[in-house]
C-alpha cells in the first residue's frame, strides 16, 4: 500500500507539472499564474486529504475517491493546450471531476454507495458530465470569445439546434440527479445521531455551499461574465475547503482522543456504575451510549442497574454497534454505542482500552451484588433450621420457623445444646461441632428429637465459619417414611420388571419362532428390526446393513415398489390399518406372495411405529390355483363323459333297440300270414336284443362297475386284471376300504393298466393295494419305457383330482427306460 500511495503522489507531480507548462504555454490565458495557483490549491487539497484519507483508513474507499476528484482536476487543464486535439479532450471532460466529486460526497463517510437513488445520482452525474460535452462537441465550434483557442478537433458539423437539443437533455437529466443528491444528504442529516452530525457537518457545510455557488455560477453567467468569474473564483476555494474539512473531522477524532486521559480522571473518580457511563458517553460523544456487564458465570448481561440486558435485541432495536470490552484477554462489558463511531475505530479501541480496568471493577461488584442477591434469596427460601453455635455449644444466631424450636427464640439464644436437648442429642451436636471446627470438613448426623408433642427424625450437617459452627437442620421424617415406602417399591418395581423381562424373552421368542413375518418400521417406512421367520424368507439379516432403509428396498419385489411405497404412505398418511399382497424377494431371488397388514402403535419410548404382520402364503395361493383348475377339469371330465355316454347309447344300444322295435313290427306283420318268416325275425330280434343287453353291461361297467358296489374293490380289481393281456402281480387288503375310496382306487388302476397297454410297451405290471397309518395307498408299477408326463395327458389329470378331492395325493415317477410308479395315498379314516 505505501508503494502504492507513492505511485499516486508520483502520478500527482506529474500531473502538476503538465498542468502548469500547459498554463504557462497557452496563448489564450491572461491570467496563467493566477489559475495554475487556483489549480494547484483545489487539486492537491483533495490529493493530499485523500491519500491521508487512504493512509488512514485503507478499508474506506472514501480516501480513494477525493484522490480520484483531485487527479481527474488536471484533465480541465488539458483546455490550456495550444493543440488542437488536446484542448478538446480538456474542454470536453474538464467537468469530470465534479461526477467524481458527487460519488465521493455521496459515498461519505462510509466509502460506499448504499441505495439505488444513490447510484441513480451517481451514475447520472457521470453521464451528464462525460456524454453531455463529448455529443455536444460534435456540433460546436470553440467559441469567437476565446482568444487564440485552437479549433474544436471533435466537430462534425456546427449545429445550434443540435447543441440546444443536447444541452436540454443533459439538463433535464441533471436537475433530477442533483435534487436526488440534495435529498440523500437531507435524509442522512436528519437521521444521523449527534456523533455522525459533528462528523458529517464541515463536510456537508462546504460541499453545500459548493453547489449553491455552482448554481449561482451559472445563473450569473448568463447576464455578466465578469461576475459569474468572481462567483467561480470563490467556488474554487470553497470547492477546496471540503477535503480540508474532512481533515478537520479526522483532527477532531484525534482531539477526542486526546480526551482518553480526562476520561481516566473520571474513571478513578467514579463511585457508582452511572458515573462511569457517564464518562464513557463524554469521551465517545455519544450521549445515547448503553453499557452491558457480562457475568460470565450466569452467561448473561446486566446494565448498570443490575437488571438483564439482551444485547442483541438492544443492538437490533436501536441500529447501534456493539463493541465488547475486554481486560486480559477475558470479556468484561459490552458497549452500545451509535453507529457513526464505526468511523473513528482509534477512538473507540482507546476508550475501551483505558476503561477496561474501571468496568472489571465494576463488573466484579455487579457479579457480586448478584450473587449476594441470589444467595440471600436462597438462604431465605430454605426450609431448613440454620443454627450458628460457638465451640463449646453455645446458641449464637438463628433462622428458621420457630414452631420447629424445642424452646423460644429468646431462650434459645446464649444456652448451650446440654441446656435444651436431650443428652444424646445433645452429644451428636456437640461432636459434629468438633469434628467441623478441627477438619474444617462438613459433617453430618441423624438424631430424633420431639417437638410439639411429635416425634421427628431431623438431619444436621454442621460446618466451620470463622471459628463458630453453622449447623444447617432439615426435617426428614416424611423423606424418611418416604424412603421405606421407596424401598418396598423398588423391590416391587424390581419384581416387576423381571417379569415384564420374561414376558418381553417370551413374546421375543414366540415372535421370532412364529411362522409369520413381523417387521416393525417409522412412519417414513424405514426398518427398526424384523423376525428370524422373514430373516429366513429373505436371506437378508437384521442388523446395521438393513435398519435404516425402507423395507419395500429390502424385501419387496421391484416390480411392487412403487406400489407398497404408495399404499405405505397413504395408510400412514391418514393414519387406519391395510392389508395387502405382494410378492417379496426369497432368499434364492426368487419370488413369494406374503400377505401382509400394517397396524399403528409405538414403540417402548413412545415413537410411532408401524407393525407389519403378514404370512407367506405361496402355497396356498399355489394350491388354490390347482384347486381351481382342478375344478375346471372336473367339469370339463364330465362333460366329455356324459358326451360319450351319450354317443356310445346312440350309436350302440339306441341303434340295436330301433332295430329291435323296427323287427317286432315286422314280426307282428308276418305272425297270420307268414308263420315261418315271423319266427325267423323273432329269432334274429332275439339275437338284436342280446347284443343290446351286453353292450348297456359293458357300458355299465366303464361307468361304475357293478362288482365293486355288490362285491368291493379285490373282486373288481380281479376283473379288471382278467381283461389285461399282460401280466399282472395284484395284491388286495384283506378289509374292505370306504366305498369313495374303493372307487378312486379301482379307476387309478384302471386308469394305469390302459396307460401301460397302450404306451408303455411294458411285459409286466405289478398292482399294490394297503391300508398304511389311516391311508390307503394304492401303486402300479410296470417295467416299460417310462417317460410318462402327467400334465401333457387328461387321464393322470383326471385322476389327480379324483384323488385330491379325497385329500389324497397322486404321485407319478417315470424315468426314461425305467419304467412308470403311479402311487395314490388316499385318507381312509
Amino acid at each position: 500500500m505505501r508503494r502504492i500511495h507513492l505511485a499516486v503522489l508520483a502520478l500527482g507531480l506529474a500531473l502538476t507539472a503538465v498542468g502548469l507548462y500547459l498554463v504557462f504555454t497557452s496563448d489564450h490565458q491572461d491570467n496563467a499564474a493566477f489559475v495554475a495557483a487556483g489549480n494547484l490549491v483545489a487539486a492537491w487539497a483533495f490529493i493530499g486529504s485523500g491519500v491521508i484519507a487512504w493512509i488512514r483508513r485503507p478499508e474506506n474507499r472514501f480516501g480513494v475517491l477525493m484522490t480520484a476528484v483531485g487527479l481527474t482536476w488536471f484533465l480541465g487543464a488539458l483546455s490550456e493546450s495550444n493543440n488542437s486535439l488536446v484542448f478538446t479532450i480538456g474542454s470536453v471532460f474538464g467537468g469530470l471531476f465534479l461526477a467524481v466529486f458527487v460519488h465521493a460526497l455521496l459515498a461519505f463517510p462510509r466509502g460506499y454507495l448504499e441505495t439505488r437513488i444513490v447510484h441513480f445520482a451517481v451514475i447520472t452525474s457521470y453521464a451528464v458530465l462525460t456524454i453531455g460535452p463529448l455529443l455536444a462537441s460534435f456540433f460546436q465550434e470553440t467559441s469567437d470569445d476565446c482568444d487564440g483557442c485552437p479549433s474544436n478537433a471533435f466537430l462534425i458539423t456546427e449545429s445550434d439546434t443540435a447543441v440546444t437539443v443536447i444541452t436540454g437533455l443533459m439538463l433535464a437529466a441533471a436537475i433530477p440527479a442533483l435534487a436526488a443528491a440534495l435529498w440523500v444528504l437531507i435524509r442522512r442529516w436528519r437521521a444521523a445521531a449527534p456523533p455522525l452530525r459533528r462528523l458529517l457537518a464541515p463536510v456537508y457545510a462546504t460541499a453545500s455551499a459548493s453547489i449553491v455557488l455552482l448554481v449561482v455560477a451559472g445563473a450569473i453567467s448568463a447576464v455578466s461574465e465578469r461576475a459569474a468569474d468572481v462567483v467561480w473564483w470563490i467556488l474554487l476555494f470553497v470547492f477546496a475547503s471540503v477535503p480540508l474539512s474532512f481533515l478537520a473531522g479526522i483532527l477532531r477524532t484525534r482531539l477526542a482522543r486526546a480526551s482518553v486521559g480526562q476520561l481516566l480522571i473520571d474513571l478513578g473518580t467514579a463511585r457508582e456504575p452511572k458515573e462511569l457511563r457517564a464518562a464513557l458517553r463524554r469521551a465517545l460523544g455519544d450521549p445515547t451510549l448503553h453499557l452491558g456487564y457480562w457475568l460470565p458465570e450466569e452467561k448473561r448481561y446486566v446494565d448498570v442497574v443490575g437488571q438483564p440486558f439482551d444485547v442483541e435485541a438492544e443492538a437490533a432495536q436501536d441500529g447501534r454497534v456493539a463493541t465488547p470490552v475486554e481486560h486480559g484477554g477475558q470479556l468484561v462489558a459490552m458497549l452500545l454505542h451509535d453507529i457513526s463511531l464505526r468511523d473513528q475505530p482509534e477512538l473507540v479501541r482507546a476508550v475501551t482500552a483505558a476503561a477496561s480496568l474501571a468496568l472489571e471493577r465494576e463488573r466484579t461488584v455487579q457479579a457480586l451484588r448478584q450473587s449476594e442477591g441470589r444467595y440471600r434469596a436462597l438462604l431465605d427460601a430454605l426450609p431448613d433450621l440454620m443454627f450458628r453455635l460457638s465451640a463449646d455449644g453455645r446458641y449464637l444466631d438463628l433462622k428458621g420457623d420457630r414452631e420447629d424450636l424445642v424452646v423460644p427464640p429468646e431462650r434459645l439464644i446464649g444456652s448451650t445444646v446440654d441446656e435444651v436437648l436431650p443428652p444424646d442429642v445433645a452429644r451428636v451436636l456437640l461432636e459434629g461441632v468438633g469434628e467441623a471446627l478441627s477438619t474444617g470438613k462438613v459433617v453430618t448426623g441423624e438424631y430424633q428429637l420431639e417437638v410439639g408433642g411429635v416425634s421427628r427424625q431431623w438431619e444436621v450437617r454442621t460446618v466451620e465459619d470463622d471459628g463458630d459452627a453453622v449447623l444447617i437442620v432439615r426435617d426428614f421424617t416424611e423423606r424418611k417414611r418416604a424412603q421405606v415406602e421407596l424401598e418396598h417399591l423398588h423391590d416391587e418395581l424390581q419384581a416387576r420388571h423381571a417379569e415384564l423381562e420374561r414376558e418381553r424373552d417370551f413374546i421375543r421368542t414366540v415372535v421370532d419362532s412364529a411362522p409369520s413375518v413381523f417387521c416393525l418400521v417409522t412412519p417414513e417406512g424405514e426398518l427398526v428390526r424384523f423376525n428370524k421367520t422373514l430373516e429366513a424368507i429373505s436371506g437378508q439379516q437384521d442388523g446395521p446393513l438393513t435398519r435404516g432403509r425402507t423395507f419395500w428396498d429390502v424385501f419387496i419385489a421391484p416390480e411392487d415398489r412403487d406400489e407398497v411405497r404408495w399404499e405405505f404412505e397413504e395408510l400412514s398418511r391418514h393414519g387406519f390399518k391395510g392389508e395387502y399382497e405382494n410378492a417379496w424377494i426369497s432368499a434364492d431371488g426368487g419370488r413369494r406372495i406374503v400377505a401382509w397388514s400394517l397396524t399403528p402403535l409405538s414403540d417402548e419410548v413412545g415413537s410411532p411405529r408401524y407393525l407389519i404382520a403378514g404370512m407367506d402364503v405361496t402355497e396356498r395361493k399355489r394350491q388354490e390355483g390347482e384347486l381351481r383348475r382342478s375344478r375346471a377339469r372336473i367339469v370339463e371330465a364330465g362333460d366329455v363323459e356324459r358326451r360319450r355316454l351319450e354317443r356310445n347309447l346312440h350309436d350302440g344300444a339306441q341303434q340295436r333297440l330301433v332295430s329291435l322295435s323296427l323287427a317286432l313290427r315286422l314280426s307282428q306283420a308276418q305272425l297270420q300270414r307268414n308263420p315261418d318268416e315271423a319266427e325267423r325275425l323273432l329269432k334274429a330280434a332275439s339275437e338284436e336284443l342280446s347284443q343290446a343287453l351286453a353292450e348297456l353291461r359293458e357300458l355299465a361297467r366303464g361307468i361304475h362297475p357293478a362288482v365293486l358296489t355288490d362285491r368291493g374293490l379285490g373282486p373288481a380289481l380281479e376283473a379288471l386284471v382278467s381283461r389285461t393281456q399282460l401280466h399282472v402281480a395284484l395284491e388286495l387288503p384283506e378289509e374292505r376300504l370306504p366305498a369313495p375310496v374303493e372307487a378312486a382306487a379301482y379307476y387309478v388302476v384302471s386308469e394305469a393298466l390302459a396307460n401301460v397297454t397302450k404306451y408303455a410297451e411294458a411285459s409286466s405290471v405289478a398292482v399294490s393295494v394297503e391300508r398304511l397309518n389311516g391311508r390307503a395307498v394304492v401303486e402300479v408299477n410296470d417295467d416299460g419305457k417310462g417317460g410318462a408326463d402327467p400334465a401333457s395327458g387328461s387321464g393322470l389329470r383326471g385322476l389327480a383330482d379324483r384323488v385330491e378331492a379325497l385329500d389324497g395325493r397322486l404321485h407319478v415317477a417315470s424315468e426314461p427306460g425305467r419304467g412308470t410308479i403311479v402311487r395314490a395315498e388316499i385318507p381312509c379314516g
